[in-house]
């Protein structure tokens, strides 16, 4: 019995040095210290743009043309967003009259930015290439020189032709801020 109360005892006493040891380093203290980056943001551009002309036949509603007519027309393009932008243009069509698909009596135009001649040629083929830079609350204005060749026959009578430009902006180069 005694062996066994001192196998009990040296049993006991080891519990209590484990747990002893278990919660020593809990319990004891160390320095610490902190620092933060409070309200830290980011915040993106918003590329938005506008033209004066943004209704159907806006830039061009004529109606008894015939050839040897021309007609002058003006866009301005706004930048309306806070990010500096370049742009281009294209045109598109649903019709697809002789005005249209014949390339030398069909309809013609010259589009110019002040007195450089951007585009010249036949209207379904108008491609404005990239602007230089419109930066944020800017205006650039473009100068549209419509003509209906003098050559154009009995063949061009009674036609109707749609047509929609199409600007289309791309943000500048990201830089380091």
């Amino acid at each position: 019995m005694r062996k066994l109360n001192l196998i009990a005892g040296m049993a006991l006493a080891g519990l209590v040095l484990i747990g002893l040891t278990a919660t020593a380093d809990k319990t004891s203290a160390n320095f610490t210290a902190t620092s933060t980056n409070p309200g830290n943001t980011f915040q993106s551009a918003t590329l938005s743009m506008s033209n004066d002309k943004p209704n159907a036949n806006d830039l061009v509603n004529i109606t008894n043309l015939v050839p040897g007519d021309t007609a002058n027309r003006t866009v301005t393009i706004t930048n309306t967003g806070n990010a500096g932008f370049t742009y281009a243009a294209s045109i598109s069509a649903t019709a697809n009259t002789l005005l249209w698909s014949d390339t030398t009596n069909g309809l013609q135009v010259t589009v110019k930015r002040g007195a450089t001649v951007l585009y010249s040629g036949a209207l379904k083929n108008l491609v404005i290439a990239a602007s230089g830079t419109v930066n944020a609350g800017a205006t650039d204005t473009l100068t549209y020189d419509f003509s209906f060749p003098s050559a154009a026959g009995n063949t061009f009578q009674n036609l109707s032709q749609d047509f929609t430009v199409t600007y289309t902006a791309t943000q500048l180069a990201g830089s380091a801020k």
